[in-house]
């Protein structure tokens, strides 16, 4: 099943599955071998949410990008939070992947220490299912997952503007998303990094806006540095998409999110005048 992260302790979702109703989900092949991709599993149960992004690459490695947790638990559970959300130090290693020669829909991941776990999933479509069979469930439902396989043919590309913010201004940068189907963005409002270019007068404490082509907003921007659990998971997306690294313990905005295909908008204002970086990547995932 799939391990859930929480600080300072990983549970198997196995402890908390309880078996419903058959649900009627279609299963569908998974693949043969697994992909280089991007892999996004969520979780829920007993008041509780995850979420996290990892990597699998080619060579049988994965690194974690990010994990996020919520608790709105009452009452104690050892180990377990029971209020308030946050993130938790990322892990990496190999993995191995089978698919059950029984069920061609249902493969396993088999992960390497220091976080030893087995994801079980179950394919309802080409990119997405469950992390447990169709018909069981865990409380609030089963663990769900995404897989963005690597665009192989369709890779990244980047949207960048350089101007100087006049006090209490906004630069606008425009993108499309091309794809059959939802991609990662990298988002980026770059300030004090562009000194080491010899760029001066810089802006201070740069941040973005997403909206979409109805002009919902739809993400804001965090200060990358702040959260060392996921400075290093950026640093690993900067360098997939060629962006040139951010200066350490800089105040710059950054936002990681899946899009699908559409027309969006971006925001960018900033704490002082002077000279921004605005950036849209869109990674080959």
């Amino acid at each position: 099943m799939l391990p859930v992260k929480f600080p300072g302790v990983a549970l198997l979702a196995a402890v908390a599955t309880v078996a419903l109703a058959v649900n009627g989900s279609a299963q569908v092949a998974a693949p043969v071998s697994l992909p280089p991709c991007l892999i996004q599993f969520n979780y829920y149960s007993l008041g509780h949410g995850g979420s996290w992004l990892i990597l699998f690459n080619s060579d049988h490695t994965w690194l974690e990008i990010n994990s996020y947790y919520s608790s709105l638990l009452s009452f104690p559970i050892s180990g377990i939070p029971t209020s308030g959300q946050g993130t938790t130090a990322p892990t990496q290693g190999t993995y191995t992947y089978t698919v059950d020669p029984q069920n061609p829909s249902h493969a396993t991941i088999g992960y390497s220490v220091p976080n030893p776990g087995y994801p079980e999933l179950y394919f309802t479509a080409t990119n997405s299912g469950e992390g447990v069979l169709p018909g069981q469930a865990i409380l609030d439902g089963p663990p769900t997952f995404t897989l963005y396989p690597s665009q192989l043919t369709n890779g990244n590309s980047n949207f960048s503007n350089r101007s100087v913010l006049a006090p209490g201004g906004t630069s606008v940068l425009g993108f499309v998303v091309q794809s059959g189907g939802p991609r990662w963005v990298l988002l980026r409002a770059v300030g004090a990094s562009l000194s080491s270019f010899g760029v001066t007068s810089v802006v201070t404490s740069p941040s973005l806006t997403l909206y979409n082509s109805s002009q919902a907003e739809i993400g804001t921007s965090s200060v990358w540095s702040a959260d060392p659990n996921l400075v290093g998971g950026f640093q690993k997306i900067f360098s997939i998409v060629g962006a040139f690294p951010l200066s350490t313990g800089s105040d710059e905005g950054v936002l990681l999110v899946p899009l699908n295909p559409g027309a969006y908008t971006v925001a960018f204002t900033a704490g002082s005048a002077g000279a921004i970086l605005c950036e849209a990547y869109v990674l080959p995932f």
